[in-house]
């Protein structure tokens, strides 16, 4: 039995017992009418303290005698609510439904069950429930009806509120570049928004049942269809990628994110996804990936061929070197001036493609032949370089300073190899009659949190500083491309090399290089290092 069945059976429980109690009330009369009186006012008393309306008419739905609830909800007098003047105190949009419900319910002799709204004695208008029974007389006839009222204005708020945010949701769907959609608990779908219809070319407003899988691609289907359910199985949030088939019967990749909504208890009201086009992406990372194929390819290939034809171009140097030793120990006599000089040029010439071949051989094996990186403390690195160039700074009578340097995670050799280039340029290109003093400094880079505070180190930054002759900087972007030279061969060796290289060793490691430089100024050449490598070596100081 429901609570609005049990309240009924009490209200007409309780007016049959206000009838006896009055019926007593007359026929006694002293203490016993006055105990019957007590009983009568409580009985009233607890009818108004109770949150519903509680009323009762006649057989006809007419109210008649005192009706202490309804009169103190509603401010209506008994001559007002009388008869059928209670309608008066209903909305007016909703008193023909009433009227007519109320005949329906006399004709059939049943309850009458409806929702109206109901006017406060300060004139505001509430909503409420309305459920009535009729009372039987002994002889089977309507003897009144009992009512009761209950205040169901906030639950039609919120009823309001929903169908309002839902309103709000579909309007916001609408306008979304992306495929929309909801689905009850159980997985059934219950909505999807315009733009599916416009890339699917499904009928507007065909929706719950599983076809939505018919328009993906036959090859992700299994997979997609798995995923969806695992997550109605597991109640949790997933995202995919997959083919969607167009009206146009073409294919897209998209996103499909779905999410499950909550209510305040954890339990899944609604589950709610989107799909968004991700075509684009995909194909440009399809691209990009054949591109770093082929480029990978094509560099092996560029590796291979450098180091073949290095070692192809090696022997024919080395004879002639050879052949230029034996005329000018055998023939040097035979020779005049001009011959001598021919002669010279040619070993030059055959110098600096020996050392061209040999810089072009180290350029290739930067990425080709580099190591996994370790822990290298570069103060022990620069210390070598030192010691190589020992010979070099007594010649130019040149000064290395050194500050304390981090360790770092990487390529020892190439370690070497990037100070080595760096160190010796400082030292070629000094001033003349002015001695080389060449410095190099470390510092770590700082990062900063979210809210200012300092994190561990994020890098560091390495720099070569001298005070050589320095460079124009509008040809910095000349300095570390390969071949490129800013001063001529006559006055200052080498193959325009040796900064490709230090480039392509900063980068190998994941860090940058630059340079400031004014010319007769000297120049700082700067690298950094990130902190954390790809093999997951660390730096410290």
């Amino acid at each position: 039995m429901s609570t609005v069945e049990t309240i009924d059976a009490q209200l007409s429980r309780g007016k049959l017992r206000i009838a006896q109690l009055e019926r007593e009330a007359i026929e006694q009369s002293g203490d016993a009418a006055k105990a019957l009186r007590v009983q009568l006012d409580r009985y009233q008393s607890l009818v108004l303290a109770m949150a519903q309306l509680i009323w009762t008419t006649d057989e006809n739905g007419e109210m008649v005698g005192e009706q202490p609830s309804w009169s103190a909800y509603t401010g209506q007098t008994i001559e007002q609510y009388g008869r059928r003047g209670w309608i008066d105190a209903v909305h007016p949009d909703d008193r023909a439904n009433d009227l007519q419900l109320w005949e329906h319910a006399v004709v059939a002799r049943g309850p009458c069950e409806y929702e109206h709204r109901l006017r406060r004695h300060d004139g505001e208008y509430r909503y409420f429930s309305v459920r009535a029974v009729p009372v039987f007389g002994d002889d089977g006839a309507i003897r009144e009806w009992a009512g009761i009222h209950s205040d169901i204005t906030q639950r039609k708020l919120t009823e309001q509120s929903l169908r309002d945010g839902e309103r709000r949701f579909r309007e916001l769907a609408d306008a979304m570049p992306q495929i929309v959609w909801s689905a009850r608990p159980d997985g059934t779908f219950d909505y999807y928004n315009r733009r599916w219809y416009e890339l699917t070319g499904r009928v507007d407003g065909v929706i719950g049942d599983q076809s939505w899988a018919d328009v993906v691609h036959p090859a992700d289907q299994p997979e997609v269809l798995a995923r969806w359910h695992q997550a109605l199985e597991t109640g949790t949030a997933y995202e995919i990628e997959y083919r969607l088939r167009r009206k146009e019967g073409d294919h897209r990749w998209y996103l499909r994110r779905v999410v499950p909504i909550h209510d305040a208890e954890g339990k899944i009201t609604r589950w709610l996804g989107t799909c968004t086009d991700i075509d684009q992406r995909r194909r440009s990372e399809d691209q990009l990936r054949s591109s770093a194929l082929q480029l990978s390819q094509s560099n092996r290939e560029l590796e291979n061929f450098a180091s073949v034809a290095s070692h192809d171009l090696q022997e024919p140097l080395r004879k002639i070197h050879s052949f230029v030793d034996c005329l000018r120990d055998e023939q040097a006599a035979t020779l005049n001036a001009d011959g001598l000089d021919y002669l010279r040029r040619i070993q030059n010439a055959a110098v600096r493609m020996t050392t061209l071949v040999s810089d072009l051989l180290e350029f290739s094996r930067v990425s080709s032949l580099g190591k996994p990186f370790v822990p290298v403390d570069l103060d022990e690195v620069v210390a070598g370089v030192a010691s190589d160039l020992e010979a070099r700074l007594r010649q130019t009578g040149g000064r290395l300073e050194i500050e304390a340097l981090p360790t770092v995670a990487s390529d020892q050799l190439q370690m070497r190899q990037l100070f080595l280039n760096l160190i010796g340029n400082a030292l070629k290109f000094h001033r003349k009659d002015t001695p080389p003093v060449v410095r190099v400094t470390g510092e770590l880079i700082m990062g900063l949190d979210a809210d200012g505070r300092a994190r561990p180190a994020a890098g560091c930054r390495i720099s070569v500083s001298d005070n050589g002759i320095g460079f124009d900087e509008k040809y910095l972007d000349r300095v570390f491309t390969i071949f490129q030279r800013l001063h001529g061969r006559g006055v200052y060796e080498g193959t325009g090399i040796g900064l490709a290289i230090c480039r392509r060793i900063v980068e190998r490691h994941g860090g940058s290089i630059t340079a400031t430089s004014k010319p007769g100024e000297g120049s700082t050449f700067s690298f950094t290092l990130p902190i954390a490598q790809r093999n997951g070596a660390s730096l410290g100081s």
